[in-house]
């Protein structure tokens, strides 16, 4: 394939041309459908089709062609994307070759994606281990969202989220920061309290499921644990907070199947109470993850090792806890 050599009338096109343009032609290329660039990228389908129409300007091409019942990349499309490819790394590898970096001195800022569950969980010790080793550091914190991890860490919105998400995209690494048992939280005195609990009393309650940013997957597995005993529970309620629960659960008969961490603390604060599960669950894990474009910087590569330093301080804390079946 012919190295692509810009001619000067398309050098004069591509002046009006920026980064974000150049990202969506190489997303054009890869998915040879607009309307699946534009949910790749979440911006709306015109969106995308004006974007195509400037890049089909600027170059000259038409970058996408129809060819049957789909639409396919041009041959020069291909060459040219090959070309944004390698600047795109370019540029990326530049902007982290940076000078060491010194948590010490650093004023940087870096924003993390989770939910009110791992905030509870690690955030007041990664405080505590940035005040004390990285005072000028700044955090920022976004919610849970896991449709739009990978776009927002592509852009750079984003640089770490902590959470769990069943199938990663490609583009980003993960690490395993620890595991929780989950548990039952009821009211104290629920009748459920002095019955057996069986499986199919357990899903004959009404449940309150959680689901940060409308993801379902943490119930999802609650649910096929249920259906391999064919067996199905009923949702009476669907929060996207985890902290909110306790509070539900204290005030109503309902039932809730959260990590042991969070159940046992707010034994101590609302008159509730805590079960085995009578099925057997997965452990609620959670992990780390980072874009690839970030996996050498020196500070993204600093903050990872305090998210692991403050999971373990909090698997140690954790040791020894267990929950008895009622």
């Amino acid at each position: 394939m012919a190295k692509f050599t810009p001619t000067e009338s398309t050098l004069a096109g591509l002046e009006g041309l920026n980064l974000n343009l150049l990202r969506y032609l190489l997303v054009l290329v890869q998915e040879g459908s607009v309307s699946k660039a534009a949910d790749r990228v979440y911006v709306t389908q015109p969106a995308m089709s004006a974007a195509l129409k400037r890049l089909r300007d600027a170059f000259g091409d038409p970058i996408l062609v129809r060819s049957g019942q789909v639409m396919a990349p041009t041959p020069r499309a291909k060459e040219i994307a090959a070309a944004v490819d390698q600047m795109l790394q370019s540029v990326n590898a530049i902007a982290l070759d940076s000078t060491e970096f010194n948590p010490g001195t650093s004023q940087q800022r870096f924003t993390l994606m989770c939910s009110d569950y791992v905030q509870f969980a690690i955030l007041s010790r990664l405080s505590q281990l940035l005040v004390e080793n990285a005072p000028g550091v700044d955090l920022a914190v976004r919610p849970a969202n896991p449709e739009k991890i990978e776009a927002w860490m592509e852009s750079g919105q984003v640089d770490i989220g902590i959470g769990y998400v069943p199938d990663p995209p490609v583009n980003l690494r993960a690490r395993l920061l620890f595991g929780d048992e989950q548990a039952c939280l009821v009211r104290k005195g629920h009748p459920v309290t002095r019955r057996r609990f069986t499986p199919e009393l357990y899903a004959g309650m009404t449940h309150v499921a959680i689901s940060p940013g409308g993801a379902g997957f943490y119930g999802a597995r609650i649910d096929h644990a249920l259906r391999s005993l064919g067996i199905k529970r009923r949702i009476g309620l669907t929060l996207p907070s985890f902290l909110a629960i306790p509070y539900v659960v204290a005030s109503t008969d309902f039932i809730a199947t959260i990590p042991v961490g969070i159940a046992q603390h707010f034994t101590r604060i609302l008159p509730l109470q805590v079960l085995a599960a009578p099925v057997r669950l997965p452990a609620f894990e959670i992990s780390m993850y980072w874009h690839q474009r970030v996996h050498a910087d020196p500070g993204n590569v600093w903050l990872r090792k305090q998210i692991v330093l403050a999971a373990r301080q909090l698997q140690s804390s954790k040791a020894g806890s267990a929950v008895s079946p009622p």
